[in-house]
């Protein structure tokens, strides 16, 4: 059961910033935090959040009850309202729990509230960028972390709490464009044609594996989106629930189904009430599990080094495109929100993309003609 947080009870009203512990602290709704750990009352300002925040663990002592509560609501509302995983709540934690710590250092200030962070400067969230960059973290890493703290700023402002100004006004680093890498089609269709993967393996498992690469790379699938399915979900066309809690329709194909019906025939666990894809023990598989297998499959049967199960989503959206698919079919069946999204897979493959122009253009064949002037 999803209790309402306490992100949705204040965002009806606007805190001054002077009553904003105090209001919250009194309220009597239980706040819910990022894993189902229920705070009520008075109790909630005193106790730190759980796994898998344990950044913001470490500096709860550090830190003013007023900005204890604010991390609380913030974290319930990415959890609650916009759906953010478990991954995602994680590396917003701890970047923001990392630039709190900076802010600490930087201002020379213990038990830091929220009165610091409204007079911060444009200069103190440069000087933390500028630390990282020093410390030689990825630009990615970089842009990641400044979209999180502009989402506990943005959070903070919708109260009425802190200016953007500051903040608003430090660039984001810029990011070399970084394509995805799919695997080559005569290599997947090959590997997902073995006769088996690891030498070694009971029939079951290579069945079990076999079916589970053959549907990561027919359906677009996210690893853990495979893996969350159940047997009663085995359809031509499966209604998922992806990021955000966005829900798209995939469509598997016959030869999927096939490998999935031997994979169930051969399988010695009862998978009637449970997870489709199991282990040895009958348990639900991890994608971490997934992933280790294929990178040791990749020296195996010469697999390239970014050969992993995300791959198979990258393969599938490549490939299709390659073969002629439009883009708008592709960004629902990848479930993307934006066709930015999707168009990056267009920037795989320039030389196909010369080729579908050139015998695709009213123009081409045509008799060039030059006129004198």
């Amino acid at each position: 059961m999803i209790i309402k947080s306490s992100a949705t009870s204040i965002a009806s009203s606007d805190y001054a910033p002077e009553t904003y512990s105090a209001e919250l602290a009194s309220q009597s709704e239980q706040i819910v935090c990022a894993d189902d750990t229920i705070y009520e009352g008075k109790n909630q300002q005193e106790t730190p959040l759980p796994n898998p925040l344990l950044k913001i663990n470490k500096i709860y002592e550090n830190i003013g009850k007023d900005l204890r509560l604010a991390l609380n609501s913030w974290i319930a509302e990415l959890r609650d309202q916009r759906a953010y995983s478990h991954h995602t709540l994680s590396s917003y934690g701890n970047d923001v729990s990392n630039f709190i710590n900076f802010i600490m250092i930087h201002l020379g200030e213990g038990n830091l509230g929220l009165q610091a962070l409204r007079e911060l400067k444009v200069a103190d969230f440069r000087s933390w960028l500028s630390e990282r960059i020093g410390m030689q973290i990825s630009a990615r890493s970089n842009v990641r972390a400044l979209s999180a703290i502009r989402s506990f700023f943005n959070h903070l402002a919708r109260h009425n709490l802190v200016e953007l100004d500051a903040i608003n006004a430090v660039r984001r680093p810029k990011l070399a464009a970084l394509l995805p890498k799919p695997i080559d089609e005569d290599a997947i269709i090959n590997f997902l044609n073995l006769e088996y993967f690891f030498e070694n393996d009971s029939s079951w498992i290579t069945l079990r594996d076999r079916a589970l690469y053959t549907i990561l790379y027919s359906t677009g699938m996210r690893i853990n989106e495979a893996l969350n399915l159940k047997m009663q979900d085995l359809q031509t066309e499966i209604k998922i629930c992806g990021k955000g809690k966005k829900d798209r329709v995939v469509i598997v194909l016959p030869i999927a189904l096939e490998r999935i019906r031997n994979y169930i025939n051969a399988c010695p666990h009862d998978l009637i009430r449970g997870y489709l894809f199991v282990g040895l023990r009958g348990k639900k598989l991890h994608a971490s599990y997934v992933d280790n297998r294929l990178q040791e499959l990749r020296d195996i049967h010469n697999l390239p080094d970014h050969a992993s199960a995300h791959a198979f989503r990258h393969s599938f959206a490549t490939h299709l495109i390659k073969n002629g698919a439009d883009l708008r079919s592709v960004q629902e069946l990848l479930g993307h929100e934006s066709l930015s999204s999707t168009q990056i897979y267009t920037q795989i493959d320039d030389d196909n993309l010369l080729k579908v122009y050139s015998q695709t253009h009213p123009l081409e064949g045509m008799e060039r003609k030059d006129h004198g002037g």
